[in-house]
């Protein structure tokens, strides 16, 4: 028997990956009874054909339907390991985005990497109960408060870097050009702290710990 099978696709099915089980005889059938045989009505039977279930002979004009049940079989199988990897790699997908999402350092990826999608959905729900209890204790704080708490230090830094040279022009009797350096001396440590809080600040949707805490809590800052 040929165990090469081409589907009404054009795809080709490999009818010896996927053997009846053993002590099942190979035979040719009707609808009704690959419907027996399958435990599934003949409805199922029809949207199968449909969705590319090979034929042994077409039905037509008072002509059943003849299935080879070795072939019905392989193609029943081989459906059901496409959507099994498919899966597989859906959730490899999903896992690499989430990590990718929530901006793991590596040791969280290490630690994370061999967890499955339904480990890895279970930690997640802890940990983010464990951080909402956190806030609530004073030791966590959202990124977003600390971005506005530091756009505000940023604003009173600036404005006082920037009526420093009149300042010192006025109080201290400093010259045009004496006056002119501490101005661009003045706006470039405002620039500089600005850049770099900018590059090291945390996505709005994490949360970072307080240094006040962290120092009680052991962890360093």
């Amino acid at each position: 028997m040929d165990t090469l099978v081409t589907l009404p696709d054009g795809s080709v099915l490999d009818v010896a990956r996927f053997p009846l089980p053993d002590g099942l005889a190979d035979g040719v059938m009707n609808r009704a009874q690959l419907a027996v045989a399958f435990n599934v009505s003949e409805n199922s039977v029809t949207k199968w054909v449909g969705q590319g279930m090979p034929v042994e002979t077409a039905g037509q004009n008072g002509v059943s339907y003849e299935f080879q049940l070795s072939h019905c079989y392989a193609w029943r199988r081989a459906r059901e390991e496409a959507a099994r990897s498919s899966k597989a790699r859906g959730d490899a997908l999903a896992m690499q985005a989430s990590m990718a999402f929530r901006n793991l350092d590596e040791a969280q990826e290490e630690e994370e990497g061999g967890l499955t999608a339904k480990q890895l959905r279970e930690w997640s729900e802890a940990e983010y109960h464990r951080n909402r209890v956190a806030e609530q204790r004073g030791e966590l704080v959202r990124a977003a408060k600390v971005s506005e708490l530091l756009d505000d230090l940023i604003g009173i830094v600036a404005q006082a870097l920037g009526t420093l040279p009149d300042h010192l022009e006025r109080d201290l009797g400093l010259g045009v050009d004496e006056v002119a350096k501490v101005e661009t001396r003045c706006d470039g440590v405002s620039n500089v702290l600005r850049e770099r809080i900018e590059r090291e600040m945390l996505g709005p949707a994490q949360v970072t710990t307080m240094p006040a805490r962290a120092e009680q809590l052991g962890m360093g800052v």
